[in-house]
C-alpha cells in the first residue's frame, strides 16, 4: 500500500492532499489547506515564496513518511493545448485493450518533447472505428482502424524544473504533472457521469468543462473570477479590499430578491449598509461572470435542460448562486461532489477549495506498465481510468 499526495496551488489557496491506495480504493489520509504566496494567475511569480508554503504543508501533513508519487496540478496559464489524431491498425479486427496503449504511444510520439516545452498529459476527446461515427465505448466494436483523437497538453521545460525543485530532498519518489480538467474528471467520476457542464469559479479566472458520455469534449478559461466581486464592493462602498472581502463571505447574495433588508456593520468600522444594497452589487457582477459560462455551454450546444451544471471552486460558495446560474442558464444546477474517494469526514469531499487536491488523488491510478510522457512521470490512467482508457 503506497502513498500518493497531491498539490493544487491556486492563486489564494494552496491545498494538499495525501491518501493510500489498495487496489481500486483511494483513502484520504489527511488534506491541509493555507494561504498562497508568490502566486499571481496561476503562475508562480516568486518560487521562494511558494517553496516556504510547499515545505509549510510538506512539514504538517507528510511528516516522516514516504510518499511514492506527488501529483501536481498546474494552472492553464502554463499549460499548451493542441489537438492530434492518430490511426492505429486494429490487430485482431475488433477494439481491444491493446489498441488503445498502441495508440497512445503513437500520438506520444507524433507530440513528443522539444527543446522548450515538456508533454504533460494526453486525454482522448473522440474515438471512431473505420472512421464511422464518433464513440465513447468503443472497446469491442469490430473493424479495421482505430482513429483516436487526444487532447495534448505541454507546459514550458524550464517551468517544470523549477517546479521540480520545489521537493528537493523531500524523499518524494516521483512527481509527476497534471491539468485541471484530469483531476476534475477523476474527482467527479466523469467516465461514468454522462452528460455534465462543470463551472469552477475561481477567484482570477472561471474553468468551463464539458464532459459528454464520458468524455472530454470541450474546455476553455474565462480571465475574469470572482475577485472582481471584491473590487465592485470596494468601489460601491468605499471600503478595502479586506473588508470587502469580508462582506462578500460574510453577507454576499447572489440573488437580491431572496434577501431580507438589514443593517450590516462594515468589518472594523461603525459604519452600516443596507444588505440589498450589497446584493445588488454582488448579482450584478455574479450575472455578468454566469453568462459568460452559459455563452459558452451553449456555443457547444450544451442546451438540453434535464443536462446538469455541477459547480465548485470558492465562488461556489457564495449563497444563492445556483439558484441564479439555474435562472440565467435553465438547466439544473448542483454542488459538486468528490467521488471514489474515502474518508470518515465526508464534509470534506463537498468543500469547493478541496476537489482538485482529490480528484488528483485519483490520477495515480495504473493499470498497466506503460510509463507517461513528461519530466519523471507514470502513466496515470489506466484502462478503466477516467476518460475510457
Amino acid at each position: 500500500m503506497g502513498l500518493t499526495a497531491s498539490l493544487d496551488i491556486g492563486s489564494e489557496k494552496m491545498v494538499m492532499a495525501l491518501g493510500s491506495e489498495e487496489r481500486d480504493v483511494v483513502r484520504l489520509t489527511g488534506i491541509k489547506i493555507l494561504a498562497s504566496q508568490g502566486m499571481e494567475r496561476g503562475v508562480v511569480r516568486d518560487w521562494e515564496k511558494v517553496k516556504t508554503c510547499v515545505n509549510s504543508l510538506m512539514t504538517e501533513l507528510l511528516k516522516d513518511r514516504e510518499v511514492e508519487v506527488m501529483n501536481v496540478c498546474l494552472s492553464g496559464e502554463v499549460l499548451y493545448m493542441g489537438e492530434y489524431r492518430v490511426k492505429v491498425n486494429l490487430q485482431k479486427r475488433v477494439v481491444e485493450p491493446g489498441d488503445l496503449i498502441r495508440a497512445g504511444q503513437r500520438c506520444r510520439e507524433i507530440a513528443g518533447n522539444g527543446r522548450e516545452e515538456e508533454l504533460v498529459d494526453m486525454i482522448p476527446v473522440a474515438y471512431a472505428v473505420d472512421r464511422g461515427e464518433l464513440v465513447a465505448d468503443q472497446l469491442g466494436r469490430t473493424g479495421r482502424e482505430l482513429e483516436v483523437t487526444y487532447q495534448v497538453y505541454k507546459a514550458d521545460a524550464g517551468y517544470l524544473s523549477q517546479m521540480l525543485r520545489l521537493f528537493d530532498g523531500r524523499g518524494i519518489g516521483e512527481v509527476c504533472f497534471y491539468p485541471a480538467v484530469r483531476a476534475y474528471g477523476e474527482a467527479l467520476d466523469a467516465a461514468r457521469a454522462g452528460n455534465m457542464a462543470l463551472i469552477d469559479l475561481g477567484a482570477m479566472g472561471i474553468n468551463v468543462v464539458l464532459f459528454r458520455d464520458g468524455l472530454l469534449e470541450d474546455e476553455a478559461r474565462l480571465p475574469l473570477g470572482v475577485r472582481t466581486i471584491d473590487s465592485d464592493i470596494m468601489l460601491a462602498f468605499g471600503v478595502n479590499a479586506s473588508q470587502a472581502r469580508k462582506l462578500k463571505h460574510e453577507y454576499g447574495q447572489a440573488v437580491r430578491s431572496a434577501c431580507k433588508n438589514k443593517k450590516i456593520q462594515i468589518p472594523d468600522t461603525n459604519l452600516t449598509l443596507e444588505s440589498r444594497d450589497l446584493a445588488t452589487v454582488v448579482q450584478s457582477r455574479a450575472e455578468e461572470l454566469l453568462e459568460g459560462a452559459g455563452y459558452l455551454l451553449q456555443t457547444w450546444g450544451y442546451d438540453r435542460p434535464e443536462d446538469k451544471i455541477v459547480l465548485t471552486g470558492g465562488g461556489s460558495r457564495l449563497e444563492g448562486i445556483d439558484t441564479l446560474l439555474c435562472r440565467l442558464s435553465g438547466h439544473s444546477v448542483e454542488r459538486a461532489v468528490v467521488r471514489r474517494i474515502q474518508t470518515s469526514r465526508e464534509e470534506v469531499l463537498r468543500t469547493p477549495e478541496y476537489m482538485v487536491a482529490l480528484g488528483l488523488l485519483r490520477c495515480s491510478d495504473s493499470e498497466n506498465g506503460e510509463e507517461r510522457p513528461g519530466i519523471g512521470k507514470k502513466l496515470a490512467a489506466g484502462l478503466k481510468g477516467i476518460f475510457g482508457i
